[in-house]
């Protein structure tokens, strides 16, 4: 699981970065301004934090999902039928997964940092949660339970998430018949949205089917304004990450205060 995690990884950077780039060049070129200097800067420090701790949490998820191999009464077999229905299923768990983040205290307090930055580029699918991971063996047991394997289920899990880095653009527009049926760049901006129509939308990994079934779809039907709902604002990578942490504010500010004395002195 890991090589095959590590074969996507390697390539899939050089194509984030060329994609970036071309977003940039694009955008420019069409006097679009996608990008905000502290607000990628911000985003590639929270990258970075985020490889540092992913094999803690890969390993982690990988072998609570292990595991529970170890003890269910029966595995499927590993045939192209039972792949793709393993595909469909762990974006079906995705999906309850990523409706939890939005609904419960506990998960949004990880979940919320996606969704902090008041622009929406690219660099924007890099703000996660160093943590994020902590609840995801439980999302995705029962799958394991009935008969799929880690190894599928962790990277079809990746997989989803590489293909969620494309949707976080607003240089392509509605694709027709394909809204609704698969998450695209327009049903995205419709999730990442904090005017009240769109709220607690989308929720979908690869398929909007889910969010058809369950009654969370919602079509870009007006202008999105991006960012969570409050006043909370900030281009530093920490406290993007932990400014819900009792006592991280008071933390912060003592630290400002230190660096302007040190620079005054």
């Amino acid at each position: 699981m890991f090589e095959d995690a590590q074969a996507l990884l390697l390539p899939s950077l050089f194509v984030f970065a060329t994609c970036i780039l071309l977003e940039w060049i694009v955008s420019r070129a069409k006097g679009i301004n996608l990008y905000e200097g502290k607000d990628v800067l911000c985003n590639l420090g929270i990258f970075v934090g985020g490889r540092l701790s992913q094999p803690l949490f890969v390993g982690y998820t990988f072998y609570c999902l292990k595991f529970l191999e170890s003890v269910r009464p029966w595995e499927l077999p590993n045939t192209l039928a039972t792949t793709v229905v393993a595909v469909v299923l762990t974006d079906l768990a995705y999906y309850w997964e990523h409706r939890l983040s939005h609904t419960t205290r506990l998960l949004w307090f990880f979940h919320e940092v996606h969704h902090s930055s008041r622009s929406f580029n690219l660099t924007t699918s890099f703000r996660l949660h160093w943590l994020g991971r902590l609840v995801a063996p439980l999302i995705f047991a029962p799958l394991i339970l009935l008969g799929f394997s880690a190894n599928q289920v962790v990277l079809f899990l990746f997989a989803n998430l590489i293909y969620q880095f494309f949707l976080h653009t607003k240089l392509v527009g509605k694709l027709g018949w394909l809204e609704g049926i698969v998450n695209t760049p327009s049903a995205h901006r419709v999730h990442h949205a904090r005017n009240k129509i769109y709220l607690d939308k989308n929720f979908g990994g690869i398929l909007m089917l889910w969010d058809r079934l369950f009654g969370t779809y919602q079509a870009e039907v007006e202008e999105p304004e991006f960012g969570v709902l409050g006043k909370f604002r900030s281009n530093n990578p920490f406290t993007v990450q932990f400014h819900k942490v009792p006592g991280y504010g008071a933390l912060a500010g003592r630290m400002q205060q230190v660096v302007r004395f040190c620079k005054g002195s």
